[in-house]
């Protein structure tokens, strides 16, 4: 049992009911966030209590070690401690995933679940996911099964980290010692806590998995061990406040608040007011009368291992049955969580804990736990190489196929009579995994976010032609990408792509997007600024000019008709150089919304059937800046690439074709199928039509 600290700040042998009860609120709300995400919107903060949980005790007990130990002999215990507690189920889960995924789960699945369980072994889960965060295609990926790591990464820096920081204040703080401690945690946690605020007001994505951002939780975790013990009233009724703070921030927040800036302090606040205030289990009206009931001190006996296994079962079962997440499947989750944890708890985390061999020498954890480590991150590593060897095979194969004029694959098989029906059908072990089948600008690394940098770019088709093309967009513009190659490689014309990620071919920069976020104001100026490159620079190189964007994905400042007026600046600008201007219509959407996208790989490789409805797939909004322009009179002057024929049949459009994926992510084309557009679109460009034929 782990020890406590005592109103005078000393430690105290014991069970603390109240910090068993609170483990116990906060791996409840976690679970049932996780599972009915409506119900309690903000049950995220299950983990910001972990956090100051973690901050009070660990703080507490290394003050008290260092009072016995030297410093040397203390870390090594403390790490051997760490390694003894934590590793030995967060194996077995990793492992689990693992193994479960290759015997299992589809290979295009493997790769991105062997790097995320090596980032979880490596501690380092929350880094690899803040870095995912940020890249704008990686947001339409399925969560990993092990993504619930990032918070143990964020704990386990921690136990890394504090007690170096706390023994170096020790020695250098020797006279006035636990005076100039809390100044040190406090400045720790301020320094901190600013930088969370400005860290969630800029890229909140990634502030959330951020431990710089998060280390003021642990410090105000720590700064509870110093609080002496407060009155009986007090004890009483400040432990069901600090409840109170923690229960309106799981039904208040949601996805879209800001995460951890200010939102973060009350649950964070209500978490150390319920362990500073040291509820007595005596007391029937106390909340330690309430944590010392049997299954809530079992729960928060079993907290860790639940926190572990929930996640994996939520995200594995559905892909292994192949079903949505319904109630009676939740139940069925909840169920197995719990036997999964009292299996995990009793016979993984105790018996390892308490060994007898390992506990003899403290040498004797490390070495366990560098194998174990060695045996996990070399099995991560042959799974990724194999998948990613498969993968690459697979797509190589299908796109020679593709480009070798195989007439029965992706958008070739459309009206071909001697094909199989091409619509819905794929094999489910040829369909790639989310984000590997991008096409060519990802691959030769030709297109970016939007930053300072303006002048990336790639070409394409036939490098020796006369003709020249620009293909000019956002990153659906880079989609293309393979299908103008092929396209330019059949009409001898050179390509040039110019293509940027949330950067659509428009003068005037947007100020958001459809469903909400909002565009900063730098992204903004390097975006206008791309764009005028673009017009200066590869303009005066071409001899047409296509644009290709998400046309639905963005908001202007001003009217709806704002939207039109960056694209006729633009027009204009090409015009005056003497090009004419075709535009791409808009690729289909997959889900009922943009922003309620469904990711293809994923969706084809659980075997559903994964197509959307004509009027959901293609709205009015997709073709708004088109119809906008036939307004201002630009409906003859401007060309006009209809689509629709090479994704939808029948009312439905689909996200396999010919036997292959349509998109790679949520929206985007991939590789394969843009490659097997390239045909038909060197026809289509030859038989534009006006404009004004948009509905």
């Amino acid at each position: 049992m782990r020890r406590a600290k005592d109103g005078s700040g000393g430690p105290q042998r014991g069970f603390r009911a109240d910090i068993q009860g609170i483990r116990a609120v906060a791996i409840a709300l976690v679970i049932l966030y996780h599972l009915w995400p409506n119900r309690i919107p903000g049950g995220y903060v299950g983990v910001d209590v972990f956090f100051v949980i973690s901050g009070f005790l660990i703080t507490g007990h290394i003050l008290k070690a260092a009072e016995r130990e030297r410093p040397v002999p203390m870390l090594i215990g403390f790490y051997a401690r760490r390694i003894r507690r934590l590793a030995p189920a967060a194996v077995v889960v990793l492992v689990a995933v693992l193994v479960f995924t290759v015997l299992v789960l589809p290979a295009s699945t493997w790769a991105a679940t062997g790097s995320n369980v090596l980032a979880a072994s490596l501690f380092s889960e929350n880094w690899f996911l803040a870095a995912q965060s940020v890249s704008y295609l990686d947001a339409d990926v399925v969560p990993s099964a092990v993504q619930h790591f990032w918070s143990l990464s964020v704990e386990e820096q921690f136990y890394i980290v504090w007690p170096l920081i706390l023994l170096a204040a020790i020695a250098l703080l020797a006279r006035r010692r636990a005076t100039w401690i809390v100044v040190v945690i406090g400045a720790i946690g301020v320094v901190s806590f600013c930088w969370g605020l400005l860290h969630t007001a800029t890229n909140p994505d990634a502030a959330f998995f951020d431990t710089t951002a998060r280390a003021w939780q642990f410090a105000v975790g720590a700064l509870v061990a110093f609080v002496p013990l407060p009155g009986p009233r007090t004890r009483l009724w400040a432990p069901w406040v600090g409840l109170a703070a923690i229960a309106a921030a799981a039904l208040l927040y949601s996805e879209a608040t800001p995460f951890p800036g200010i939102a973060a302090v009350l649950p964070t606040v209500g978490a150390a007011v319920v362990i500073a205030g040291r509820a007595p289990a005596a007391d029937p009206w106390s909340f330690g009368f309430l944590a010392s009931f049997g299954p809530v001190r079992w729960l928060g006996d079993v907290s860790y291992s639940a926190y572990l296994w929930h996640w994996p079962l939520i995200i594995l079962v559905p892909q292994w049955l192949g079903v949505d997440l319904g109630l009676r499947l939740k139940l069925a989750i909840l169920c197995a969580t719990v036997v999964l944890a009292w299996a995990s708890h009793r016979y993984v985390e105790n018996p390892v804990r308490r060994s007898a061999v390992l506990t003899k020498r403290r040498r004797r954890s490390f070495v366990a736990g560098a194998a174990t480590l060695l045996v996990l991150v070399a099995g991560c590593f042959g799974t990724v190489g194999v998948a990613n060897a498969q993968m690459d095979a697979a797509d190589d194969r299908l796109l020679a196929q593709v480009t070798g004029g195989q007439t029965c694959l992706g958008a070739a098989a459309i009206g071909d009579r001697s094909c199989a029906d091409p619509w819905g059908d794929i094999d489910v072990a040829d369909v790639p995994a989310p984000l590997s089948d991008k096409p060519l600008v990802w691959k030769d690394d030709c297109i970016d976010d939007v930053t300072e940098n303006t002048e990336k770019y790639c070409t394409y088709g036939d490098p020796d032609a006369s003709e020249t093309l620009l293909l000019w967009g956002d990153s659906h513009a880079g989609a293309w990408s393979s299908a103008f190659d092929i396209a330019g490689k059949l009409d001898h014309v050179k390509v040039i792509v110019a293509a940027r990620n949330r950067c659509p071919s428009s003068l005037e920069a947007p100020t958001g997007t459809t469903y909400g976020d909002v565009i900063p104001a730098d992204q903004r100026g390097w975006c206008a600024a791309r764009n005028n490159w673009v017009m200066k620079t590869l303009v005066p190189r071409a001899d047409r000019v296509v644009l290709a964007d998400l046309w639905a994905n963005y908001r202007f400042a001003g009217t709806d008709s704002a939207q039109a007026n960056g694209y006729s600046e633009l027009i204009d600008g090409v015009r005056d150089a003497g090009l004419p201007v075709t535009m791409l219509q808009h690729v289909p959407l997959t889900g009922q919304t943009l922003e309620d996208k469904v990711i293809g790989p994923s969706c084809l490789a659980s075997g559903r059937s994964c197509t959307n409805d004509v009027a959901h797939a293609l709205p009015p909004s997709t073709s708004l800046p088109q119809r906008l322009l036939v307004d201002e009179g630009y409906g003859d002057v401007v060309r006009w690439v209809p689509v629709g024929s090479q994704f939808c049949h029948d009312g439905r459009c689909y996200s396999a074709i010919g036997g292959v994926s349509v998109y790679f992510d949520g929206s985007h084309l991939s590789n394969t199928y843009s490659a097997s557009l390239g045909p038909w679109l060197a026809r289509a460009l030859d038989r534009t039509q006006p404009l004004s034929v948009v509905g």
